[in-house]
């Protein structure tokens, strides 16, 4: 495992790479001198993205997770996202309020663009740059790599009450980020379990499948949200204690790297070398 500024590596031999962009629960010194981020320090927003990296690293799968809370950056929006109104900044890279609705910061002292930009200089840009250099370090391994990343809006968004929500959203890029086999892999191990599913509904257009997905150089992206009843199984347990029982959620989820894997492995190797499509700075 490496400790890094901005999060963890945990390296592994899989074709598979995890990314889990909103596990993080720090806050980093100068923000903490604010009282209203008291109670979001160890906050965890993405139970599912936490048992997701518990299997994975048990499976010998490399994970790139964040060390700070999505509220101080937000590793999987893009680098030009912006709110019409920084002052009820709720999804773009720097929040101004939580997804219960509390204010991060008083009224008027919201971040100014340059404090956005010092934040994405210090964290998001390294964050993505070793999520790049973990994508060719695989590459040059494997014929196929696939990174699976761990989205959490339905925690982060202020309306997190979704009736009739699907167990299993997956988004990949309208179809463009990945192999149709990846996905049928996905969605078979998740009906295994009785869970429903759906493939590019609200996640169609997600940031990391955009901007990893590159089927052509044998760089395939799909980006996964548990909601409706299987988050409330995976908001009941806990990887911070080292033998916690990850349950069906953790079962579901070795079954489906293992099915990820065993694909990646049958698949040709691609037409295009990696370095055709991801740049060392994170960016696409």
């Amino acid at each position: 495992m490496q400790n890094l500024p901005y999060g963890q590596i945990f390296p592994g031999d899989s074709p598979v790479l995890v990314v889990t962009p909103h596990i993080g629960t720090s806050v980093p010194a100068p923000l903490q001198s604010n009282s209203a981020w008291g109670p979001v320090e160890g906050r965890l927003a993405d139970p599912f993205g936490a048992l997701l990296q518990s299997v994975a690293i048990g499976r010998g799968v490399t994970c790139v997770s964040a060390l700070y809370h999505p509220c101080v950056i937000d590793y999987n929006v893009a680098l030009d996202s912006r709110p019409l109104s920084p002052r009820l900044n709720r999804v773009g890279l720097c929040r101004t309020h939580t997804s219960r609705g509390e204010a991060l910061y008083p009224e008027g002292q919201e971040p100014s663009e340059a404090e956005v930009s010092e934040r994405a200089d210090m964290y998001w840009k390294p964050f993505h740059a070793a999520v790049a250099r973990e994508v060719v370090r695989l590459r040059n391994t494997h014929e196929n790599v696939l990174l699976l990343v761990s989205h959490a809006s339905s925690w982060l968004s202020p309306y997190r009450e979704q009736p009739g929500a699907a167990d299993c959203n997956i988004g990949t890029n309208r179809g463009t980020a990945c192999d149709r086999r990846l996905v049928t892999a996905l969605t078979e191990s998740v009906q295994a379990f009785n869970r429903s599913w759906v493939v590019n509904g609200k996640l169609a257009d997600a940031f990391t499948a955009q901007h990893y997905g590159l089927p052509v150089s044998g760089v395939h992206a799909i980006e996964v949200e548990v909601a409706g009843r299987w988050r409330l199984d995976c908001e009941q347990r806990s990887t911070a204690q080292p033998e916690f029982d990850s349950g069906e959620a953790g079962a579901a989820l070795g079954v489906a790297l293992d099915a990820l894997e065993a694909v990646l492995k049958r698949m040709e190797g691609s037409r295009q070398a990696v370095h055709a499509g991801i740049e060392p700075d994170g960016r696409a």
